[in-house]
């Protein structure tokens, strides 16, 4: 009598134990794929920082030259003032 038990108790087990592994593999290639995702977001958002870095140096500079060039024009209207 418990010879059909026990060969149902194995087969459920063998069932299961299979059920999991295919469940694991899936969810393995979920997270690599996430992982991937990340990895993509990451370089854009890289990307993003360098490129608005350079905005922000050239701004920069611009408004330097602008300052200049206002310092000069200031220099030359006080010379010119004085005569």
């Amino acid at each position: 009598m418990t010879e059909p038990i026990q060969i149902l108790i194995f087969a459920v087990v063998i069932t299961l134990t299979i059920i999991m592994v295919i469940i694991g593999w899936q969810i393995y290639l979920i997270l690599s794929e996430i992982r991937k995702s990340f990895m993509k977001m990451n370089n854009m958002f890289d990307k993003a920082m360098a490129f608005t870095d350079n905005i922000g140096k050239d701004i920069n500079g611009f408004a330097e030259g602008i300052k200049a060039i206002l310092g000069i024009i200031k220099v030359i209207t006080h010379k010119k003032e004085k005569k």
